[in-house]
């Protein structure tokens, strides 16, 4: 089994964390990023900063010049050898005397993948595995995409403390703090497309925007996704208006009115007729295959209780949940719950989730779950 120094492990971390500035800028590229080290001493770094710019490596490799000559390379994905926008990074590797590439882990992309292979066969030292895990869920977007042709689906909802997302009186904001609201705009600046039903489109009229934080800047608004059975939202919400910016794509029923369908596109946005399920609801996982295939590597869904029935119980496709609770209570009967729908019969049938991490986002609870059937990164093999 192959050991690394805590000099080796702290430079692949480095990698790792300047890979992250990609956030949101690289879709439908993965994140990396790329360290030089010579002499056990951190020469260069890179980060991919979106389609068509430099890789982390070359990044790297240009900013470490001559001095990259006889360096080792840290970088969290196997390096690739393809012309795509760029050129191949294995060659400006060999170009550049590196004598040692460490990667966390495979490409699974068949066009990129091999470049480890290429390297060694000219005689270049390469090493797989270092900090795999970490890698593998820095890029959970890009590794399910590339392996199953879906986006990732990160759900989040907020509830009080006894599970309720709203009053009796269906007054719901703010649940959650700032700082859970917060953390809820960085899910969606990195996310391709965010997904609510109608009831919230209707309730709240949400812009379903990312508002950038600091001194980043948004290169793009993830696509509005809205489910309407029968197109019978008024085109006067928000996430219609132009002056809001990019687009919404509207998924509705195969039978829903073609007029109103037509009325929609003219606005400039579009509509998808999705076939349904037995119960009648619009088909999620249809819905997501459909999405996957446009080259969305990422849904977040912000659903109210029906959706999150939906999505968690009736047609399972969330792959990681983020739920807030807030230290309130609300109480009533017709308070609607985190998750409602029409419900289960038998405990048997429960859909269970692995609890990943439970912390805090100001005063609330924040609790992060895998459920069960979830993509989980450490399950196929790019490096361990």
């Amino acid at each position: 089994m192959t050991r690394w120094t805590p000099k080796q492990i702290g430079f692949m971390k480095e990698a790792i964390r300047v890979a992250r500035r990609g956030w949101g800028l690289v879709s439908p590229n993965p994140l990396v990023g790329a360290v030089l080290a010579k002499n056990n001493r951190l020469i260069a770094r890179g980060w991919h900063q979106g389609p068509g710019q430099d890789h982390a490596e070359i990044m790297a490799l240009t900013e470490a010049g001559k001095k990259a000559k006889g360096a080792e390379l840290y970088v969290n994905l196997e390096p690739c050898r393809h012309y795509g926008r760029t050129g191949p990074c294995v060659e400006a590797i060999l170009k550049a005397g590196v004598k040692k590439v460490y990667y966390a882990i495979s490409d699974p992309n068949p066009v990129a993948a091999g470049g480890a292979a290429y390297l060694a066969e000219r005689g270049v030292l390469v090493d797989r595995g270092l900090l795999a895990k970490d890698a593998g869920e820095l890029n959970q977007f890009f590794l399910k995409h590339a392996t199953t042709g879906l986006p990732f689906v990160i759900l989040k909802t907020a509830a009080s403390l006894d599970g309720k997302i709203a009053t009796r009186t269906g007054d719901s904001r703010w649940i959650t703090d700032k700082a859970a609201r917060n953390f809820g705009h960085i899910i969606r600046a990195g996310v391709d497309a965010i997904l609510i039903g109608r009831t919230t489109a209707s309730h709240d009229d949400p812009e379903l925007s990312a508002r950038p934080w600091g001194s980043r800047k948004m290169h793009r608004q993830p696509l509005r996704v809205v489910l309407d059975p029968l197109l019978h939202l008024p085109l006067s919400l928000k996430i219609f208006n132009p002056d809001f910016g990019g687009r919404t794509l509207v998924a509705c029923l195969e039978e829903a009115d073609l007029a109103s369908q037509e009325k929609i596109r003219a606005l400039g946005h579009e509509v998808w007729p999705i076939a349904k399920t037995e119960s009648g609801q619009i088909s999620l996982k249809a819905l997501l295959a459909k999405l996957g295939a446009t080259q969305i590597q990422s849904v977040l869904i912000e659903p109210g209780a029906t959706l999150a029935f939906s999505a968690l119980i009736a047609e399972p496709v969330v792959d990681l949940a983020h739920i807030f609770y807030a230290p309130i209570f609300l109480g009533g009967r017709d308070a609607p719950t985190l998750v409602g729908g029409v419900g289960l019969e038998s405990l048997r049938e429960a859909q269970y989730a692995e609890i990943l991490k439970i912390g805090r986002r100001g005063p609330d609870i924040h609790l992060i779950a895998r459920p069960s059937g979830g993509f989980n990164p450490h399950l196929i093999p790019l490096g361990t």
